[in-house]
């Protein structure tokens, strides 16, 4: 299951949203990342609180080095003192930017928030191997495992792109 989620690309990103207030990663998220480490993948991962945070601080207690962080207009967090990189002025536009530099993705999704789902819908159309941890703090409800190519992540973002294309994201 790692290699068809992590795909055949050295980069490797991580993104999650701030609604992650576990204290540490799910078992899962640490055995892909622990597999990222062993393939020697470039990782990057975004400065925001929540699941961001959790990634660093996993990545800098595994010792890991090669590791860049992504910001906008400030960096707010560098567990490992790594590398950063300025990947845009405002949220959008670096997790746009970041996407589009990644060859697969690890991303936890809390409670549907809609600028998660966007960059899911992204790595989808970009066809991006993503694995996606889904979870719910209103129904302690989990959903793990690669994305859907037939599931629609942002109803409004899909009915955007097939009125401007003519077509569905995908197929």
């Amino acid at each position: 299951m790692d290699e068809v989620v992590l795909g055949k690309g050295k980069k490797l990103l991580l993104m999650g949203s701030k609604a992650y207030t576990d204290s540490e990663l799910p078992k899962v998220v640490k055995q892909l990342l622990n597999a990222a480490i062993k393939e020697q993948m470039q990782i990057v991962v975004g400065e925001a609180s929540g699941a961001c945070r959790l990634y660093q601080d996993y990545l800098h207690s595994q010792g890991y080095h090669d590791v860049i962080v992504g910001h906008a207009r400030s960096l707010r967090y560098n567990a490992g003192d790594w590398p950063d990189i300025k990947y845009g002025d405002n949220l959008v536009e670096r997790e746009r930017n970041m996407i589009e530099a990644c060859d697969s993705a690890i991303i936890i999704w809390v409670n549907q928030s809609s600028q998660i789902a966007a960059n899911i819908e992204r790595l989808k159309w970009l066809r991006k191997p993503t694995f996606l941890y889904e979870c719910s703090s209103y129904s302690d409800k989990e959903r793990i495992g690669p994305l859907d190519p037939n599931r629609v992540y942002q109803p409004f973002l899909y009915q955007k792109f097939k009125a401007k294309y003519g077509k569905p994201p995908i197929g």
